[in-house]
């Protein structure tokens, strides 16, 4: 989603788009997208740089990671920042290592007349994918011996009580204190 900043007005620039989620390389999440990714940004001008707020809508569907059903999960993400030329106005080449001051950590940068907002929407996408998808928050899972969905049905399987560490302390301590 490429913009050039001639086309920018004084009073700003609207922009409705639908990205193909295939061209914005999501290879690091396992959704699979249903339909296009929508954008929708607005570009306001100001003396140096560009400011840009926006939204990105999607909806995918994950895998829940405790029994593995499909779910369909909305993705919503509000975004702004600040955008401007790769020349710095503190003199430094933008190759240059440098500690990032508050100001920088929102800003991008764009070359030329192209602003590029390809790197942003495939950011906010990302982010905004749960790490831990489940179907439901009590969902039961699989059973670890027998792979049977305790979501749709209850095994035989017998579960050993895991004895930890600290549970001797624990009894000794109840022990001294009932004493």
């Amino acid at each position: 989603m490429q913009v050039h900043r001639s086309e920018i007005s004084q009073d700003g620039l609207n922009l409705d788009y639908e990205a193909d989620p295939a061209t914005l390389d999501l290879n690091g999440s396992d959704a699979e997208f249903v339909g296009p990714i929508q954008v929708r940004a607005r570009l306001v001008p100001t003396d140096h740089s560009v400011y840009v707020s926006g939204e990105v809508q999607a909806h995918a569907k994950l895998q829940c990671v405790r029994c593995l059903e499909g779910l369909s999960y909305p993705v919503h993400s509000s975004f702004e920042m600040t955008v401007v030329p790769k020349e710095s106005k503190t003199g430094r080449l933008p190759e240059e290592w440098h500690e990032l001051d508050e100001k920088e950590l929102d800003e991008y940068q764009y070359s030329g007349d192209i602003i590029d907002l390809t790197d942003v929407v495939r950011e906010h996408v990302l982010l905004s994918l749960p790490t831990y998808p489940l179907c439901r928050p009590d969902c039961g899972g699989l059973c670890p011996q027998c792979g049977a969905d305790l979501n749709r049905m209850s095994c035989r399987c017998v579960t050993e009580e895991v004895l930890r560490p600290m549970t001797v302390l624990q009894e000794k301590l109840k022990k001294i204190i009932k004493k």
